[in-house]
Formats: structure tokens, sequence, C-alpha cells
């Protein structure tokens, strides 16, 4: 794996970091910043690049993120506080005139996407904001493999019979803001995205799948595999 010195050894700057982040910090090393992160959340992964030197613009669409992310301003030193920047904005529409040569979509903000349109036009930002040969790396978790006539189904669910061959539902949360009321989150139901559904949406936006893992220490990806860790060149 990218990021282990001459004798494949972890750098001591990696050492007790959590999985996920040794694995993004190696890819955007290797290629050098600054980087993009579409779906930054709480800026976890963005702090942590910011930590091992790399420049960083965190984008959310939640301003709830983007608050929580900023929080973290304060504890860091002046120099890595300058490294990142946070941008409350919808990852489908963002059009920046900056161009970056890594991408990342951790924490399965792919599959936050609600539909394969929605999945194209985040792939169409990850595209536009990509140097030539630039590198997309994401996590997203994978469909069950368990039979789709033994799964739970949502008979409500309009969206249930549009896409029959999105088995698996994800729950994530989401903001909910209601007039009056404090920001609260509603529970949604998400199919999560085959590879192969992954691999055409790609395709279409001129992103080329290069390497797949099931796990952040590199284990080659099986389809029980419970996550589907990708990098796509652009």
């Amino acid at each position: 794996m990218a990021g282990n010195d001459a004798r494949g050894r972890t750098p001591l700057s990696l050492v007790g970091q959590e999985p996920d982040l040794v694995f993004y910090t190696r890819q955007a090393t290797e290629r050098g910043g600054p980087v993009l992160v579409l779906g930054s959340a709480t800026g976890r992964v963005a702090w942590s690049l910011a930590e091992h030197g790399l420049s960083v613009l965190g984008v959310d669409p939640s301003e709830r993120m983007v608050r929580a992310a900023e929080e973290s301003r304060a504890s860091v030193s002046a120099e890595v506080a300058g490294r990142v920047r946070f941008l409350l904005a919808d990852p489908r529409s963002l059009r920046e005139s900056e161009r970056f040569p890594v991408v990342l979509a951790p924490q399965n903000a792919l599959g936050l996407m609600g539909s394969h349109d929605d999945l194209e036009a985040f792939l169409a930002t990850v595209r536009h904001h990509l140097v030539p040969g630039g590198l997309f790396v994401y996590d997203v978790l994978n469909p069950s493999t368990e039979p789709a006539s033994s799964q739970n189904r949502d008979d409500d669910d309009p969206g249930a019979a549009l896409e029959p061959r999105r088995p698996g539902f994800a729950f994530h949360l989401r903001e909910r803001r209601q007039p009056g009321s404090p920001l609260g989150i509603r529970r949604l139901k998400l199919k999560p995205f085959s590879v192969e559904e992954l691999d055409a949406a790609m395709a279409a936006s001129g992103l080329t799948p290069r390497e797949r893992y099931g796990r952040f220490d590199g284990k080659p990806f099986d389809p029980e595999d419970s996550r589907h860790i990708g990098v796509a060149e652009g």
C-alpha cells in the first residue's frame, strides 16, 4: 500500500490512527495536495490530512456538519488550521475553479446519493475537479449478498419499484428543519449501490476504476465484504 516506507512499515505519524484515516492519508500524501473532500461531515478526514501537511477543501451539504467541523479549528495549531477550508455546498452541483490531484468521498458519502441520477451528478463533480490523471478515492457500504426475497421490504417505499436491482438497505441520518424548531434528524432508507452500478456510473463520468479493497488495510475486495473501498483515476 502507498505510504509505507521501503521496508513496508507504516510511518510513525500514522501509527495509532483509525484505519480509514490511515488509508486516506496514505493515498493523499502519495499524490500531494490540495485535496478535495466531498462529504466532509464533521471534518475528521480533512483535519487528519491537514495534520499531515496537506491543504484541504472540505465540502458538505449539511450546515450542522460544517459547523461541527469548524469547531475543531480551535483545537489545532494555527499552521494546521490554515490548511483547511470548509464549504457548505451540495456535492452534486459544486463547481469550483480549483483543480485537485486527489478527490475523496469518505464515510459512505457516495452511498448517501438517493438515485442513479444523484450518483452520476456527484461523480461529474469529482471528474470536474480532478487534474488529468488525478485520483478519486472512496468507500461505500456494499449491498448485502442475501437474496432480495429474504430481506425486509418496505411496501410504502415509492422508490422500491424504480430500482429493483439495488436490494440492500442502509440507514443514514439526515437533517430535518421544522419551522420554529431546532434542527433534528430523520432516518432514511437508502439502497447501497452495487460494484457494477458504481463502475458503470464512473465510466459514464470519465473515471476509470484502478483498485478495489474490502478493508482499509488493503485486503482485496470480495463480494461478501460489508464495505467497498475503491480508487479510480480521472
